[in-house]
């Protein structure tokens, strides 16, 4: 059973500090901007990365927009796996157009593999995905990761945008869920 740590125990449960996340996105912009000299748009996956999209962007100097996506999941029976769809859409034009899509943690990759399919569907000049945190031992597809905010090994953090059960969003550092014995 893990929990949200509580105040006496939040400094120790940091495993990367609000500095940390800061020095990181600042690297993350000067390389994005290296990389896109003429401009692009930054596609934020979900509510857990719409912290990092919006400092991340904050970061960028070079002509950039922004927008949200999030997918449902359908599932008509507890044995199958769940079909995917887009619950919300990108509602700026992505054709011949730069895209970054961003997200809290890359794990498997399933999730990013379907947008991805449905991104390249509408022609972006290029689409790449920048990342907060990337497990590299539960990846299971590859995937364009051009930016890494951090590799980590954690399965169970939160704050900084993230949420462990609606709680956590708010704190300013990524921390480690405290496991109860």
């Amino acid at each position: 059973m893990t929990r949200i740590p509580t105040a006496d125990e939040y400094e120790k449960q940091i495993r990367y500090s609000k500095n940390e996340i800061e020095e990181r996105l600042c690297a993350l912009g000067k390389q994005i901007d290296r990389d896109f000299p003429d401009g692009l748009i930054l596609l934020v996956y979900l509510r857990g990365a719409a912290v990092f999209g919006c400092d991340l962007l904050r970061k960028i100097t070079v002509p950039a927009d922004i927008d949200f996506l999030s997918i449902g999941r359908y599932q008509v029976d507890e044995d199958e796996s769940p079909l995917l769809y887009l619950r919300q859409d990108t509602t700026v034009n992505i054709y011949n157009r730069n895209v970054l899509l961003c997200t809290d943690i890359v794990r498997s990759g399933f999730t990013m593999h379907f947008l991805l399919q449905q991104l390249r569907a509408r022609n972006p000049k290029s689409l790449q995905i920048c990342t907060l945190l990337h497990n590299p031992d539960q990846q299971l597809l590859p995937l364009p990761l051009a930016y890494i905010g951090f590799d980590t090994t954690y399965a169970s953090l939160c704050g900084y945008g993230m949420h462990f059960r609606d709680q956590g969003r708010q704190f300013p550092d990524i921390v480690e869920l405290v496991k109860e014995k």
